[in-house]
């Protein structure tokens, strides 16, 4: 079997098949590459001659060294899970525990006003204009372009690096999101301010097939590299430290509900609207996105088309 993933230990092909056997299931499988890849080194450098995991083999595997919390739990629960793959495929002395973990998900969404998200997006606009006929210059503006559509669409930081100019229906105002979270895929809307940016981006920088957004390497920008750029905005614009690029998901998220109960929409119309917009499995995931909200606030969002206009402005071809 191809070892996609330059597994090396004793068990590389067993740990392929196993991503495999994972995604077979609807399951992305992504963020779990690198805690297998931890498991394969550690198994390569016990030097083992043949495929067994004995007790001390898995103690050794869900060791805790500087791992705690959520992400040890985790890595436990990855340990454990190829373990019992390994015994459901019949191979014998395979040692697993099964352990039980508290872990309280504190986690609690940032939701910026229209004034604070405009402060966001005219940072990102005066930093990238720093860069002007620099070698980051495009990196910049990609970035201010990507967190738009991050916001203005309610995507996934996993989706949006992977749009290609060939996902993109500028005649009906759509995107094609492909092979997103559990295998699923749909299509998301931006308004005609949105779509303004997009054609002035893609015609400054000659975009003409592919990524729509790259790194400095004419590669796909790395999730990380998207995260620390945005801790870098928030503080220079004295914005919450606090909030996770997801944050804006979420942000959408509940103004769009705003936006429809003000035009009188019926609640439970509209939370199934976005449950299949936002690409949720269930409506109870939905809901953990609107939870927070409070109804009787001042509604954040007139229409997707208006859509904070001062958001847009020092993205065009003049900059």
């Amino acid at each position: 079997m191809l070892n996609s993933y330059n597994f090396k230990s004793i068990f590389q092909n067993e740990l392929n098949y196993f991503v495999k056997y994972k995604r077979s299931l609807g399951l992305k499988y992504e963020n779990e590459i690198s805690r297998l890849r931890y498991i394969d080194n550690i198994l390569y450098n016990l030097n083992l001659k043949s495929k067994k995991i004995t007790k001390e083999t898995f103690y050794k595997l869900t060791e805790r060294n500087n791992t705690h919390g959520e992400n040890y739990a985790r890595q436990y629960g990855v340990t454990k899970d190829f373990c019992k793959f390994l015994i459901s495929n019949e191979y014998k002395n395979i040692y697993y525990e099964n352990r039980k973990f508290n872990i309280i998900n504190n986690y609690k969404p940032v939701i910026f006003s229209d004034d604070e998200i405009i402060i966001l997006f005219r940072t990102m606009d005066e930093y990238k204009n720093q860069y002007i006929d620099e070698r980051y210059y495009k990196l910049y503006y990609s970035y201010s372009i990507l967190f738009r559509l991050l916001y203005a669409c309610g995507l996934r930081v996993s989706e949006v690096v992977k749009i290609t100019i060939g996902d993109i229906n500028f005649s009906e105002n759509t995107i094609n999101i492909i092979d997103s979270k559990r295998h699923t895929s749909r299509l998301v809307v931006f308004s005609n301010s949105m779509k303004i940016c997009l054609e002035n981006y893609i015609r400054l920088f000659n975009i003409e097939n592919g990524l729509l957004f790259k790194n400095s390497k004419n590669k796909i920008i790395s999730c990380d590299s998207i995260r620390k750029y945005y801790n870098k905005i928030l503080e220079l614009c004295n914005l919450n430290n606090n909030s996770h690029v997801h944050d804006l998901r979420h942000c959408f998220c509940n103004k769009a509900l705003n936006q429809m109960l003000e035009k009188g929409y019926d609640e439970n119309v509209v939370i199934v609207y976005l449950y299949k917009y936002m690409g949720h499995k269930t409506i109870v995931e939905t809901e953990y996105y609107l939870h927070f909200t409070d109804y009787n606030k001042k509604k954040l969002i007139e229409t997707n088309d208006t859509f904070s206009k001062s958001l847009y402005e020092g993205v065009d071809l003049d900059d």
